[in-house]
Parts: structure tokens; C-alpha cells; sequence
């Protein structure tokens, strides 16, 4: 994703980030929702919806919609969120958090983004949270420094 316009942020929190609760994607997911909130999240990112967001609501049995609204409305903390997560989830024992991370780590990225996204970055690897980070790190070179000729 790119941004040009300087209040947008770039979520560099990866998505096999962790917090104090041990669900990866969740800090991502956080920040993605906070900056949407704000109105400075760029186009294109996906927030609550599918992919990984998606894997940590199934997997962990979050109302993904009243999870978007307490951050769109409460605009916490991450520490805050985690302790809204430990209070909704229907399920955050060890064994439903290490399915969900296993999930989330290796869930590979559809096509045709995948393909895109693997020859632009000369890689072969599939799983979405890696050509995330990548895509990231591109987005936030460009905004720091400019395109690239």
C-alpha cells in the first residue's frame, strides 16, 4: 500500500508481532483499527475484515464488529486492548492462542496479490504477514524519501 499523504501512518507493526496475551496479528490489527479510526490509515489497508484480522476473531471467538467499535470509539491503548480482548474472547486458552498464531503464520497470501506482490519483491515466499512487512517497509521508504524512478 502506498501513501503519499503525510498524516497517513504505515502499520510497521508486523503481523507476527506479539503482545503480553501471546496472540500474534493482534498488535497489527490493533494499530490498523486505531489508525482508521483516526482517519489516518492509507487506502487499501484491510481493517477487520478477512485475512489474518479475521483468523484471530474466528480463532480466538472475538466479535470482530464490537471489537472495531471499542476501538473506533474508545480509541485505547494496546494494553487497553488486550484487557478488553481477555474480557470478550470466548476462548484464549493456550492451546485455541498457539492454533491461531499457527494460522495466522502460515496462511498464504491469495492470488493474484500473492504473485503480485512476489515478483515485485523478487521473493517466493507466500505467507501473507511476510509480503505484508515488505509491502510496509516499501510503502514507508516512498514516503520518507519519495518513488523510486
Amino acid at each position: 500500500m502506498q501513501s503519499n499523504h503525510p498524516r497517513e501512518v504505515i502499520p510497521l507493526i508486523s503481523g507476527a508481532t506479539t503482545g503480553p496475551l501471546g496472540v500474534v496479528h493482534l498488535p497489527r490489527l490493533w494499530l490498523k483499527l486505531l489508525l482508521h479510526a483516526l482517519g489516518r490509515l492509507p487506502d487499501g489497508y484491510r481493517h477487520g475484515v478477512g485475512g489474518a484480522d479475521e483468523i484471530v476473531f474466528t480463532g480466538l471467538g472475538i466479535d470482530g464488529e464490537a471489537f472495531v467499535a471499542y476501538i473506533a470509539t474508545e480509541k485505547p491503548d494496546y494494553q487497553a486492548c488486550e484487557a478488553w480482548v481477555r474480557a470478550h474472547a470466548k476462548n484464549l486458552s493456550p492451546d485455541a492462542i498457539a492454533a491461531t498464531n499457527k494460522t495466522v503464520l502460515e496462511s498464504i497470501m491469495p492470488d493474484p496479490r500473492r504473485s503480485d506482490w512476489q515478483k515485485r519483491f523478487g521473493v517466493t515466499f507466500g505467507e501473507g504477514w511476510r509480503l505484508n512487512q515488505l509491502d510496509d517497509w516499501a510503502g514507508i521508504h516512498e514516503q520518507l524519501v519519495g518513488p523510486r524512478d
